[in-house]
């Protein structure tokens, strides 16, 4: 069963992006992200297998000496895959870059699906969206989440998150949060 390391959101982002999650249920564009314990974030890394106890450790002394991250999110992203993924585009930073590979150090006797160079930082809001939806989805997105050049969108990265989970179906084992220092 794989693990994951992820950062998690302020209140106001969940909010708002939790909004995307149920709009896309309603409108059965998309369910996969509005699981039980499901929460918003932003995949740090993933592991096939490691060991739980190092981790809930390590993770108590992470967040000690780690705040909190303001991020901007610069645009809605795509991934033409078959997973035909929609998601919001952090703006690159050297905080996020370095949060990533703070836990990557933390961790390195655990083999790890991602590394510092194929790591695409990102916020899933949905996928499996069919052609048909794409525009609809978009139009959701853009009206819960509102991005101008003027005024845009931030996140606060709040807590580290240390997640079990299966995939096919997305079910969430446990999610455990660890939250950083204000």
């Amino acid at each position: 069963m794989p693990y994951a390391i992820v950062l998690t959101f302020d209140e106001i982002s969940n909010h708002k992006i939790t909004q995307v999650f149920k709009r896309f249920k309603e409108k059965q564009i998309s369910t996969m992200f509005f699981v039980e314990k499901m929460k918003p974030h932003i995949t740090l890394t993933v592991y096939d297998k490691i060991d739980v106890t190092i981790v809930k450790e390590r993770l108590t002394l992470f967040i000690i000496e780690t705040e909190q991250i303001r991020i901007q999110i610069s645009s809605i992203g795509y991934f033409p895959s078959e997973e035909s993924v929609l998601f919001l585009n952090p703006k690159e930073s050297i905080e996020l870059k370095t949060l990533q590979q703070k836990v990557l150090g933390y961790f390195k006797e655990f083999e790890t699906k991602q590394n510092s160079t194929n790591w695409v930082p990102h916020c899933t809001l949905g996928n499996y969206i069919q052609k048909k939806n794409f525009a609809e989805a978009i139009d959701i997105i853009k009206e819960e989440i509102v991005m101008t050049e003027d005024n845009p969108f931030y996140i606060t990265g709040e807590a580290i998150s240390f997640v079990r989970f299966e995939q096919d179906p997305l079910k969430i084992d446990w999610w455990l949060d660890y939250k950083f220092k204000e």
